[in-house]
């Protein structure tokens, strides 16, 4: 009696034992995968998080320096086509009316000499241009330019109009490099928000540019430039001008612009000293991750309870043989010598003894076959690998062969052929698209540049359709061919291409254009023998007069 007695509080023991290890264990490792997980999750998040701020970052930073680029090499090709540094004043003001034309960012234009007098000014609208350029600011411009230096200034606004002003300047030189004023143009600041606006996708957040000085260049919240708001104060901006500015740098954490814990990015543009701030509410940024952190909570705990049970059950399974052999033995040295052990449970318990030689057996035969198997794989394998290398080597080779074959068919599709020596033929044929239009500027503009060219004769006879776009960069070699002095006449336009052109609305009257080649050949050859009769008929004096009024007679 007091033998079955201590085995069934064995078999409780045991039962309990194996119970609550059960469930530690399972509750454990559920613990430690959950928090693993949690970690690496919080982890991947803050990494994504300072990714993504940074890419908004990087893309504000290269909307802008592309915005303030454009104008920077606008005013730059203005100097140097049109020689604005002594040119006279007419053909001074006739180039920044072209200018002010190309780009409607720019407000005014304004020529000051080395005597700060304005010599040339033109501007989009006389009633209403805002003026920034008081003596100060005058002062401080031609300072910099004095010194070769690109002077861009922070954020005005004008008292009258209440437009947002940025004032950019250049140093005039002449030939001789001698300083001959400064080219000063007034960027309408609105079109840099807009650009700022474009590349934020998010309505939490906010994004602003600053300068050194901490003052409001650009905001999405428009307001707080108009009010006068200053950054000086935030510690992303501190960082921005207190390390090397080169690029972006690590996520911080700190109190915005707006007064609330944001997790904030930048990146310092590489010119001017200005850097793009991007800030998202700590909330916001981190609201995913803490939701996810809930929802893992949820899951533990519902595993856990789960997991507690199952324990409770497994531990009653596999205690129940061990209990009823324990009771066999009991039996078995009380004196029951004819006693069998026929124990129900799990098969290990049953065939234990009797299967481990049969398992080391067949132990040894199964390692023999996994390493036969394995050392066939390994040859298979190896043979895979070498098919792929030389299949990768070959498509290597045949996509270096297209690469050359593109390049060669894009320097063929785009000709630039001289016909005469005062004028070049370009033919076009096939489609153009953004791509091939930048190359055919390009090469047109350089070809113009090297022959010394009066006539740029394109020929569209070839191409098959020309839509907006098209017309658009029809148009724009045209500007850019009176810029170098030279004449574009369009040939070959087909009647369905004209029905097209009018269709859409496209105003093409500014450009000249001939039926064929032959014509327009002619007329040129026509008009140069009769430059060349008035030339012997008067003297040298006379004849600049006459070619210089058959040259701007021809451009009407």
């Amino acid at each position: 009696m007091n033998i079955t007695s201590a085995s069934r509080h064995s078999s409780r023991s045991l039962s309990l034992l194996l119970a609550l290890a059960l469930i530690s264990l399972s509750v454990l490792s559920l613990s430690i995968s959950n928090a693993l997980q949690v970690a690496s999750n919080w982890r991947v998040h803050q990494r994504a998080l300072a990714a993504q701020q940074q890419s908004l970052a990087h893309g504000v930073a290269v909307e802008t320096q592309t915005f303030l680029d454009a104008r920077w090499n606008m005013l730059n090709t203005a100097i140097r086509m049109s020689n604005l540094a002594t040119a006279p004043v007419a053909h001074r003001i006739e180039a920044l009316q072209r200018l002010l034309a190309l780009d409607p960012s720019f407000e005014q234009l304004t020529i000051l000499d080395d005597r700060r007098f304005v010599v040339a000014a033109v501007s989009q609208n006389r009633q209403r241009t805002p003026n920034f350029l008081d003596t100060a600011l005058v002062e401080e411009i031609m300072h910099q330019t004095t010194l070769r230096n690109r002077y861009v200034s922070s954020l005005r606004i004008d008292g009258a109009t209440g437009e947002p002003g940025i004032i950019l300047a250049l140093p005039l030189v002449d030939s001789f490099e001698n300083d001959q004023g400064a080219l000063i143009a007034t960027v309408n600041a609105r079109f840099l928000w807009d650009a700022l606006k474009r590349q934020l996708p998010f309505r939490e957040g906010i994004a602003y540019i600053v300068n050194r000085d901490g003052d409001l260049l650009a905001c999405t919240d428009t307001a707080r430039v108009l009010r006068g708001d200053t950054a000086v104060d935030i510690p992303v901006v501190q960082a921005a001008f207190a390390h090397d500015r080169s690029g972006s740098f690590q996520t911080l954490h700190y109190t915005g612009l707006t007064g609330i814990e944001v997790v904030g990015s930048y990146e310092a543009l590489r010119e001017p000293a200005w850097a793009v701030v991007v800030e998202v509410p700590r909330t916001v940024a981190y609201r995913d991750i803490v939701n996810d952190i809930g929802v893992s909570a949820l899951i533990l705990l519902s595993a856990a309870v789960v997991s507690g049970g199952i324990g409770v059950y497994l531990a009653r399974w596999l205690s129940a043989p061990l209990h009823r052999l324990t009771r066999l033995a009991e039996r078995i040295a009380a004196g029951e010598r004819d006693l069998r052990v026929a124990v129900r449970g799990p098969r290990e318990v049953e065939i234990l003894a009797r299967a481990f030689d049969t398992m080391t057996t067949q132990l040894e035969q199964n390692l023999e076959t996994l390493e036969h198997r394995v050392a066939e794989r390994t040859a298979d394998l190896q043979a895979a690998l070498a098919r792929v290398e030389a299949q990768a080597q070959e498509q290597a080779r045949l996509l270096e062969e297209i690469a050359q074959q593109r390049q060669a068919i894009r320097e063929l599709s785009v000709p630039v052929l001289p016909v005469t020596d005062q004028a070049l033929v370009m033919p076009l044929v096939g489609a153009i698209d953004t791509e091939r239009l930048a190359d055919i500027q390009d090469r047109a503009l350089h070809a113009l540049q090297r022959s010394h060219a009066r006539y740029l004769l394109v020929d569209i006879t070839g191409v098959p359709v020309v839509d907006s776009q098209v017309a658009q960069g029809l148009l724009a070699i045209n500007a850019m061919c009176r810029l170098l002095g030279a004449e574009m006449v369009l040939i070959g336009i087909r009647p369905e291409v004209a029905q097209t052109i009018v269709g859409l609305g496209m105003n093409l009257s500014s450009l000249r254009t001939a039926a064929d080649l032959q014509t327009i050949l002619g007329e040129i050859t026509r008009r140069d023998q009769g430059r060349a009769t008035r030339n012997g008929a008067a003297n040298g004096g006379i004849a600049q007069n006459h070619a210089f009024f058959d040259l701007f007679s021809s451009r009407d």
